[in-house]
């Protein structure tokens, strides 16, 4: 099976709704109708608009998902895969292969699904009245369009990001998943970075003022302005990092990169920051690293 650290955010958080689902049902394992469904509720993924644009609703699709299987009289103490969901699994890998993406997405999920009739995914298309194929061809006119999904590991790997910058992402997009939150944002890399509890930049968040307790509630509720993607964000803070001669794109780039934006700055005061003071411990960090 292909390594997890290609999958798309919005791959991941199918994969974490399979199980939810799985769980929820008292099923025994997780298999290709769980993970079909599972893509279904991952708003925001090119998967789910897909699905939606062929007419599934997670209305009609969640009572006939529960009713392909018999229910355990509990839910199982681990989640096993059914082996028709880990044949799924590596064709996804392999039509990523084969379109030359550098990760696996919630499209290539579905053209894995769809490529046999292993598992019962199929069965819950035919309950629902669509047909393999015709997820198969509306993957492919979405891909057309230059559609994709974000993944980190490919920004990390292109990038040389430090430890603690790797552990301040890998915190963000685990902050997201766990709120089902269809962007990693910047908002999680926000909270990652203050509750780190490492790091000069991380210190300096942590001694502006921010106030935790709202940036958390409103994160919870899922704010707009938190939301926004920080795949922007990253791409400025690898350019300060290449524009002060740095070998490696730290926790300080990404936090000037972050107070360099004027609509970043007006978030971080939101929030009882002060940027001034940011700033300038930063920039005095940069100026000791020449």
């Amino acid at each position: 099976m292909a390594s997890y650290n290609r999958y798309s955010h919005h791959a991941r958080r199918a994969l974490t709704h399979a199980g939810l689902l799985v769980k929820r049902y008292y099923h025994p394992r997780v298999d290709t109708a769980h993970l079909l469904v599972g893509v279904l509720l991952a708003q925001g993924s090119i998967g789910h608009t897909v699905l939606r644009e062929l007419g599934l609703k997670i209305e009609a699709a969640e009572p006939r998902l529960a009713a392909l299987t018999l229910p355990l009289t509990k839910p199982p103490e681990q989640l096993n895969h059914d082996a028709a969901l880990d044949m799924a699994l590596e064709l996804a890998a392999d039509e990523s292969a084969w379109l030359g993406h550098h990760y696996i997405g919630t499209e290539h999920l579905l053209l894995g699904m769809t490529r046999t009739n292993l598992g019962n995914a199929s069965d819950l298309l035919r309950a629902l009245e669509v047909s393999p194929e015709q997820v198969r061809r509306r993957v492919r006119q979405a891909l057309k369009t230059g559609q994709y999904e974000l993944t980190l590991q490919f920004l990390r790997r292109n990038a040389r990001f430090s430890e603690l910058s790797r552990r301040v992402l890998n915190g963000a997009e685990r902050l997201s998943i766990s709120r089902d939150h269809p962007t990693i944002g910047i908002g999680h890399l926000l909270l990652a970075l203050v509750t780190e509890q490492r790091g000069i930049a991380t210190r300096a968040l942590a001694d502006s003022g921010l106030n935790q307790g709202y940036l958390r509630r409103d994160l919870e509720q899922g704010q707009p302005a938190l939301l926004i993607s920080i795949e922007n964000l990253l791409n400025e803070s690898i350019e300060i990092s290449e524009q002060h001669s740095s070998h490696y794109t730290g926790t300080e780039h990404l936090l000037l990169a972050l107070i360099s934006d004027p609509v970043y700055v007006k978030l971080l005061q939101t929030y009882g920051a002060g940027t001034e003071d940011l700033m300038h411990v930063v920039k005095q960090q940069l100026g000791n690293h020449r």
